[in-house]
Parts: structure tokens; sequence; C-alpha cells
């Protein structure tokens, strides 16, 4: 009995020695496969940067200043001074020139010099020069957007250079690893990781239109205009801006989607300019309370406001309380979306919203219609008669002009120029022009046909509406 018992023993005991072997045995094999596995994870790192850092450059910017320097020369004809204190100095002002730089990144986006970078980075710059390894170039502007913040740069080159492999921002995920690439603090190549934190990002005060990609990857001033990369070396963004109270970085960046960043680079190239769509209504996000005071159960989807008259909107027949769920079978979730989706299609397209109107899903066919956006007079004015008034500008519906107080349909200034005729005649930001050189403007084409007879050293008249009031202003063109 004691013999059986005692064999059972050296069984069990058997049995869980080995199971104790096995899982050491297992625990040193997984153990080896991770420290395998590590330097393999780390050679994709190097890999991918290796092959994106030659498509990624640096970018410098110049912006020259005139500014009055005080210096100083005798009291001439001047007897009393000279009699008591001899020759004297006095005050004399002269112009001297100072430049403030700026400094970016860009991507290569063509072996023939094409490249990709930010708005800020170059806005207003008189010169731009592009440096690729030991080399630098003169860059001309081929376009920029502001409401994207994206522009387009061209050096001339004989030299093929290596162009960057753009991927697809609509396929990518939250959570996965990538590298941001640029010159911060003029630290060329400077190459830094993570991963994407989340998509579609607005309202964050960048840019009219917002779709970031938010990334921990650290991204610091210099690093705009740079690449985000994923680890297949495809440019997925276009990195342009980071959060921060202090102004380093502190793991939260944004970068424009490759393809929102593409499809204005495309028209940049193209045209010059970019061309919306534009639907023509007012819009706002569904919150809870507006679903139960308005009766819908949809919490998706946008809200149409207002429909403009003689809109695409209002030649579809949508109405006022509509809710638009989808735009070609793609679901609508906010107003920026709806916008940027909108915005992002060529005029004269026809899409069809799916909108929910009193209960009922109903589907409607649009013919969109060009953004009837921000015309630059500048350069329009430049072309004819070299003159150059200064001022952006944009039409004023005349809803729109009640809501500011103003009784008819008008122009508003929404930039003026430093130093430009319109500057020194003193119009601002936000006046409404009512007339220039007693010509009533009530349209860009008033306006336009206004400054185009306007002769050089003769006065440019303006009368602009400003908070209430109207003002008389004038200089010499």
């Amino acid at each position: 009995m004691l013999r059986k018992y005692g064999t059972l023993t050296a069984i069990l005991t058997g049995i869980i020695i080995g199971i104790i072997l096995t899982a050491n045995l297992n625990i040193v094999s997984d153990a080896n496969a991770s420290t395998t596995e590590l330097p393999e994870f780390s050679q994709v790192f190097a890999d991918v940067a290796e092959s994106t850092m030659p498509s990624v450059v640096t970018i410098t910017s110049a912006k020259i200043y005139e500014v009055p320097v005080r210096s100083w020369e005798p009291f001439m004809g001047d007897d009393f001074f000279d009699f008591f204190f001899g020759p004297r100095m006095r005050p004399k002002y002269e112009k001297r020139e100072f430049k403030q730089e700026g400094l970016g990144s860009g991507v290569i986006v063509s072996e023939d010099g094409y490249i990709l970078t930010n708005a800020h980075v170059i806005k207003d710059a008189d010169e731009i020069e592009v440096h690729i390894e030991d080399d630098k170039y003169e860059a001309e502007v081929v376009g920029i957007d502001e409401k994207t913040d994206v522009a387009v740069l061209k050096i001339e080159t004989a030299r093929k250079l290596p162009a960057a492999k753009l991927g697809d921002s609509d396929n990518i995920r939250v959570g996965e690893w990538v590298l941001a690439i640029g010159s911060p603090f003029r630290l060329k190549h400077t190459v830094t990781s993570g991963i994407i934190s989340a998509k579609g990002r607005s309202r964050m005060g960048i840019a009219d239109y917002e779709d970031f990609i938010q990334t921990d990857a650290a991204i610091n001033p210099g690093n705009s205009g740079g690449a985000l990369v994923n680890l297949n070396g495809e440019v997925i963004g276009i990195n342009t801006a980071i959060y921060s109270e202090l102004g380093g970085n502190i793991g939260i960046g944004f970068a424009i989607p490759i393809n929102m960043a593409k499809k204005v680079m495309d028209q940049l190239i193209d045209y010059g300019k970019v061309v919306r769509g534009w639907l023509g209504i007012s819009i706002q996000n569904i919150s809870g309370e507006l679903a139960e005071a308005l009766d819908i159960d949809e919490k998706s989807g946008v809200l149409v406001a207002s429909v403009l008259p003689d809109s695409p909107a209002e030649d579809a027949d949508l109405q006022r309380g509509d809710v638009i769920i989808a735009v070609d079978d793609q679901e609508i979730e906010s107003v920026e979306q709806l916008r940027n989706k909108i915005a992002a299609i060529k005029p004269g397209t026809k899409v069809e919203l799916k909108i929910i109107r009193d209960g009922k899903e109903i589907k409607k066919k649009v013919k969109l219609d060009e953004m009837p956006g921000e015309e630059n007079i500048i350069a329009e004015i430049e072309q004819e008669k070299n003159i150059n008034l200064g001022i952006r500008i944009r039409e004023l519906s005349s809803s729109e002009a009640k809501k500011l107080g103003y009784d008819s349909e008008g122009i508003l200034v929404t930039e003026v120029e430093p130093g430009s005729i319109a500057d020194r005649a003193g119009v601002q930001p936000n006046d409404i022009i009512v007339e220039l050189n007693r010509t009533r403007i009530r349209d860009t084409e008033d306006l336009l046909s206004a400054a185009k007879k306007i002769e050089k050293e003769n006065v440019a008249l303006f009368v602009v509406w400003r908070e209430g009031y109207t003002i008389y202003l004038a200089t010499r063109a």
C-alpha cells in the first residue's frame, strides 16, 4: 500500500516538474522572440526615415521692411546755437531696410521641383529660399490657399529631385505609428516618432477648413510644412501646428491630411487658385436639446438654418429645417464635415443629398456652384493699370449687410495690405466700401471698374461705412 502511494507521488512530482520546465522553456523562447523582434521594429523606423528624409526640405523666408531711423546733422544757419555752443547736431530721419526672417519645412512632391508646404510659412515673404542638402534655390510661389493653410512652391534645377511617396489619409487609423520629419530650429532632417492620436480635429482656429490629424510625435517651430509619414514610408500629412500654452511641444501636434493638401495643391498648380463647391445654405450642428425642440429624431447630420436666395440649394428646393444626413452616400455628422466635403467638390458637379424632412427621408440632387469667396483686388488691378488698392474683399448680401446695420448690398473689406493706397487712406478691415471716386459700389465688378479709372498721382477717394457712420477717406494713388 505504501509502495503504491510512493509510486503515485513520484508520478505526480514528475508531471509537476515537467510542467514547470516546459513553462520556463516557453518563457525563455518568448523572451528570445521579443528580443529578436525589437531590433527588427527599430529597423523599420530607420528605413522609413532614411528613405523619406531626402524629400523633406528646409524653407527660409524674409520680409523686408523700411523703417525710419534717426540720424544727426549740424544746425545750419542757427547763429544763436553756434555762438554759445559751437556746431550742434539736429535729428534727421532716413529709411533703412530690415529683414524679418522665417523658417519652415517643405515636402518635394515632384521630380521637377514642386514643393508642398504651409501657407503661413511663406505668407507675405519678399524672399524665399529652399535648402536641399548643401544647395539652396530661390523659390517661386505657385499658389497660396490660406483657407486650408496650404502653399505650393517651385524651384528650377537641372537635377532630378527625390519626390516623396504620398499615401492615402482616408485609410489611416488611430494608434498607428508615425514619424514627423522637418527642420525645427534650423536642425535639418530632425525625425521624431509617435502615434496618430486622433482624426478629424476641427474648430482649432488654425484655418477655415480643418480636418486635422492629431499626433504626439514632437512638432516644434520650424516643423511647419514638413512630413508626417507612416511606417510604409508614405506621407499622410503636412505638419502644421501645435497646441501649447508656452510655445513648446507637449505632445499635441496637428497635420493637414495629405488627401486634402493634395486636392488644394493640384488646383494651385493647374489654376493658381482654389475653386470650391458651394451649396448656399447656413448650417448648424444638432444638439440633443435642439433635436428635442424641433422634434427631430436624428442627432447626427446637420440642420439647415437658412437657404440663400438664387443659390444651388434654393434651386434644388432645400428648405429651412431640413436635416442633411448624407452626401453621395457618405454619412454627415458635423458642420465641419459637410463644409469640407462640399468645398472639395468641383463646381458644376451634381451631388445627391439625403435629407430628413418632416420625419421622412428624401433625396435631392443639387448642382453645385462656385463659392463666392474673397476676391483679390490687388492682383486683378495690377494686371490692368498697375494700380494696387491693397485690399481683400468679399461681397455682402442684403441679409448679411442688415445684420451689420447697413441697409444695402456692398463690399466688405477683409484685409488691408500695409503701405497700400487703401492703408494710406485709412481703410480698415470690416469697413464697407460705399463709393470709390464718387462711383457707387455694390459688387466686385463696380469696385474693379472704379479702380481701373484711378490714375497714378491722382486722388483716390473712398467713402466707407464703419460702425454706423459714413466716413470719407482720401490719398494719392
